[in-house]
């Protein structure tokens, strides 16, 4: 992420009115941003959702879930190549989150790269098994010939592993979980995903020192991990608190993300966004 940490000078600025005088900033729960713009997705109003995404992200560049709002507007709209960038962006953060791999997945596809598709459609697959179009896109891009004896309908489409992994930690099976990702990581110890999955399932067993130790070397060579930053602060002590406070408040403020899309239970504090008045307006 590339994205200044701060809102910039000028967004922080009161609007200077023709009088001189300064217009007063209006502060606005940031949950309220939320919800609207969730609303626009559910009713398939996408071009709302981007206006209002533009006035989160002026004083949070990094909001995760605006990047994740923002995918599914880019996916209505069938803007597959904007979709891939925010993609990428928000894999940074949550390397496995499965709006992020579809979005890229789709973008190879449409340039038309069939094979490098459907490896993406597949951890895609791996991150959400029973999403619709992650389960026809893995399919339209299967690469075994209709003739082939080994091809059938299904045969993209079995759960392997790491699929099963992403179904106990959502089910919050967690020491099911806890226990197939320590075997995934043995097998495959550069894939993020899983260690960030296994982090997960500690934390919600309650596996302090555990937990501490893993999020630590997390974020030591992935310093935009999102929830190896909440478990730290949620394990640590008061340095790694102070530590953690700041990735927290420029990702996830008020723990939305965390708890909506992680489904992990995290309660966040509430923030505020000061916005101008005519940007208030869009909450109306």
């Amino acid at each position: 992420m590339n994205e200044s940490t701060s809102a910039s000078t000028a967004d922080l600025k009161p609007t200077v009115t023709l009088s001189g005088t300064a217009a007063p900033l209006v502060p606005t729960p940031l949950a309220d941003w939320n919800v609207l713009m969730e609303r626009h997705l559910q009713e398939e109003n996408p071009l709302q959702v981007v206006a209002l995404a533009q006035v989160v992200l002026r004083r949070l560049p990094r909001h995760l879930s605006t990047y994740q709002r923002l995918l599914r507007a880019a996916w209505l709209l069938k803007r597959w190549e904007e979709g891939a960038d925010w993609g990428q962006r928000l894999l940074r953060a949550d390397p496995g989150n499965a709006l992020a791999w579809r979005a890229l997945a789709m973008a190879a596809e449409q340039r038309g790269q069939r094979a490098q598709a459907h490896a993406i459609w597949q951890r895609a697959f791996e991150a959400s098994p029973y999403e619709p179009e992650i389960r026809a896109g893995l399919s339209r891009t299967n690469l075994r010939p209709p003739g082939d004896p080994e091809q059938s309908e299904q045969a993209p489409l079995m759960l392997n592993p790491a699929c099963l992994a992403t179904l106990y930690l959502r089910g919050f099976r967690w020491e099911r979980a806890a226990r197939l990702y320590r075997a995934l990581i043995q097998a495959d110890p550069r894939r993020i995903d899983f260690q960030m999955g296994l982090l997960g399932a500690l934390w919600q067993q309650r596996v302090t020192q555990e937990t501490y130790r893993l999020a630590r070397y997390l974020v030591q060579g992935h310093p935009y991990l999102l929830i190896a930053w909440v478990a730290l602060a949620a394990t640590g002590d008061e340095n790694d608190k102070a530590l953690a406070r700041n990735p927290i408040e420029v990702m996830d403020p008020d723990g939305d993300f965390v708890s909506d899309w992680f489904g992990l239970h995290y309660e966040g504090q509430p923030a505020t966004l000061l916005v101008n008045a005519r940007e208030a307006e869009l909450l109306e």
